[in-house]
């Protein structure tokens, strides 16, 4: 090929044609230039399939991480609502020696919220190759990864300062202690121990505190999670697959119908000084209480805000509809006008 353009060149100059010459040379240097630009677009092409696929796979590691911590998640939520129920027992004296050990040491146990940051890491470091279409991720990214990561730390670490394996100060003071622990606190003896315990209360409550901040950012992070998953499915244009479990946190309009209303006080402690409702909007359920507070299903009648409160409701035998809320130490039941 390169000799026979060669020989159309020479032809042009033997016959003294310049200006055909000159034509055909220019006619040559954009042939050229055309190629080089067709083989650049190739190239470019090819790299960019490849980036794409290998941002794809980093993305779908992501969601796996994703599913792993949702699943974390509603472990330390299911705690809590035992631990919850179990410390207001012994706030409001309804403990005694026929609960269980546990019942009447809500503040024993370390919880310890974890994320999976490893498709994270990942993808930071293949920022030059991610494609323009997937920088909207970056910013929920960086909430669940950098800001919300830094408050599940400081909420363990806090968690774990009030955490008492060994639970009492009378460790030193009463030469009984050792014999209920050997027992594990199953006795009766050893349980009026326990409730006789002059600062069980102040333990239980710094504790459940404590515990909720671990709620809240483990509520936060999995409430943000779960728009990621679904957003990343989108850009993936992921069509043909059954979302897990974890991530439905709400529930339907036909569900929670019964319960949407306005409620008033009915018992405990009065934590809304004030008339609330319930409402629906945009497939989300939200308490109407100084602003939009969103209900996140957990599980059966249970629901939590973004902010870490507890919201249970419920129907007794005549019917009547109640929403129970705690924020671990306190609770009011608002019954539906």
């Amino acid at each position: 090929m390169i000799k026979f353009f060669r020989k159309i060149r020479q032809h042009f100059l033997s016959e003294g044609k310049t200006g055909k010459y000159l034509k055909y040379a220019i006619g040559e240097i954009i042939l050229v230039v055309i190629g080089i630009l067709i083989a650049v677009a190739i190239n470019d092409a090819y790299n960019n399939a490849k980036n794409e696929a290998k941002i794809k796979v980093i993305l779908t590691q992501i969601q796996d991480d994703i599913i792993a911590d949702l699943n974390d998640s509603e472990r330390i939520l299911r705690v809590y609502i035992r631990k919850d129920s179990t410390a207001r027992n012994i706030l409001n004296d309804r403990a005694s020696i026929k609960n269980t050990w546990w019942e009447l040491r809500p503040f024993d146990g370390y919880v310890n919220f974890s994320v999976h940051r490893e498709g994270y890491k990942r993808l930071m470091n293949n920022l030059e190759n991610l494609p323009e279409k997937y920088n909207g991720l970056l910013s929920k990214l960086n909430d669940m990864y950098v800001v919300t990561q830094e408050d599940i730390a400081i909420a363990n670490e806090n968690l774990l300062a009030r955490s008492d394996n060994s639970p009492f100060d009378r460790i030193y003071t009463n030469p009984e202690h050792a014999k209920h622990v050997m027992n594990n606190f199953t006795t009766d003896e050893a349980k009026r121990y326990i409730l006789e315990d002059p600062f069980l209360k102040n333990r239980t409550i710094d504790y459940m505190q404590a515990y909720r901040n671990v709620v809240f950012t483990s509520n936060r992070f999995r409430v943000t999670a779960t728009e990621l998953y679904k957003q990343i499915d989108s850009l993936l244009a992921v069509t043909d697959s059954t979302l897990p479990e974890s991530l439905e946190i709400h529930q339907s309009r036909t569900t929670v119908e019964p319960y949407l209303g306005d409620y008033t006080h009915f018992g405990g402690n009065e934590l809304i000084p004030s008339v609330s409702a319930l409402h629906f909007e945009n497939n989300l359920m939200y308490f109407a209480f100084r602003g939009k507070q969103y209900l996140y299903w957990l599980e059966d009648n249970y629901f939590f805000t973004e902010r870490g409160q507890l919201f249970r409701i419920y129907k007794n035998e005549e019917g009547q509809q109640f929403v129970e809320i705690s924020d671990g130490i306190r609770s009011e039941i608002l019954i539906k006008n």
